[in-house]
């Protein structure tokens, strides 16, 4: 009996905050995915690996009491297998601050899964709306959302 190639054991991955002395794999991870993006600087960046290969990861950018989430990628042939849920989760583990993120219309039900809630523009930091307009300018369908804000 074959295995199938894309299956993942749960008891293989592992969670964590990146701690590498820079952002190389992370980048990489990112480059494959076909994301424009890239980690840096001061940011945190939470991957899931399994066989020591990034196969998820999200990016947060800190401001002042708060985060913007930004980038949440899992690898193509991983996808359907919980991986970003359970990415989310790691993070309400390591987050207490407020968390802020624009996904794609299509992507509510995940993230309202995942605790986020729908937020209108009043209830946004000054600096958080501001990225939130100039995006939203783009015309790509994206919502504010927000976790960890009562």
């Amino acid at each position: 009996m074959r295995s199938d190639p894309t299956s993942l054991a749960l008891n293989t991955i592992i969670l964590k905050e990146w701690q590498g002395e820079n952002f190389r794999a992370v980048n990489q991870f990112y480059r494959r995915q076909k994301h424009k993006g890239s980690a840096s600087g001061d940011e945190r960046v939470f991957v899931i690996e399994h066989d020591s290969q990034i196969i998820a990861a999200v990016r947060l950018v800190p401001y002042e009491g708060y985060y913007w989430l930004r980038s949440l990628y899992v690898e193509q042939t991983q996808q359907g297998k919980k991986l970003g849920s359970q990415l989310l989760a790691y993070l309400d583990q390591h987050i207490t601050q407020p968390i802020y993120c624009f996904p794609y219309l299509h992507l509510d039900h995940f993230y309202q899964q995942a605790g986020y809630q729908l937020i209108g523009e009043d209830k946004m930091p000054q600096s958080i709306l501001q990225l939130y307009t100039r995006y939203n300018r783009k015309g790509q369908g994206i919502l504010a959302m927000a976790k960890n804000t009562q």
